[in-house]
């Protein structure tokens, strides 16, 4: 394998960890860590164009305020086509996402969306998110059920509760 083709896989694995990371630090509310994931400059459209954010201070502060009122959070994303040319890449993110609002605990919201993202190298060799479009494709709201609503046997190790 040639020298040029590990930097790529390298680089391949190390975007992948950039995104994956924002995800978890947003459910963890890890916001300093999560800052860790953005360049200084990112600038974030979130909510199909509703929402523009630039710098990854103000990025983190929208996050933290716009997730305050969660009782809990889960961003499954699944990363494809990562495109690296040099200390340049781009990234096609896919999101599903559950929440459950702390002052609606009975259902969760579900989203499903796409992350168009665009990341850089830094000085210090890390891959940090410089662009990301966030478009949603579909949400709903759904209430949490205890018990299944078609005949299905739940062995009791798994079977929900609340």
């Amino acid at each position: 394998m040639t020298d040029e083709r590990v930097e790529r896989l390298v680089a391949d694995l190390e975007i992948r960890r950039t995104l994956t990371d924002y995800a978890a630090m947003v459910d963890a509310r890890d916001f300093d860590r999560l800052r860790c994931t953005f360049a200084d400059d990112v600038c974030v459209n979130y909510h199909n164009g509703r929402t523009i954010v630039t710098g990854g201070d103000e990025v983190v502060d929208y996050i933290r305020t716009n997730t305050s009122h969660l009782l809990w959070q889960h961003h499954n994303v699944s990363v494809y086509g990562v495109d690296v040319d040099g200390d340049a890449a781009s990234a096609q993110v896919y999101l599903l996402s559950h929440q459950v609002v702390a002052a609606d605990p009975t259902h969760v919201l579900m989203m499903a969306a796409r992350y168009q993202v665009r990341l850089g190298r830094g000085a210090d060799g890390d891959w940090r998110i410089r662009e990301m479009v966030h478009t949603i494709q579909l949400v709903t709201h759904h209430p949490v059920v205890t018990e299944s609503p078609v005949p299905v046997e739940i062995p009791a190790a798994v079977r929900p509760g609340l």
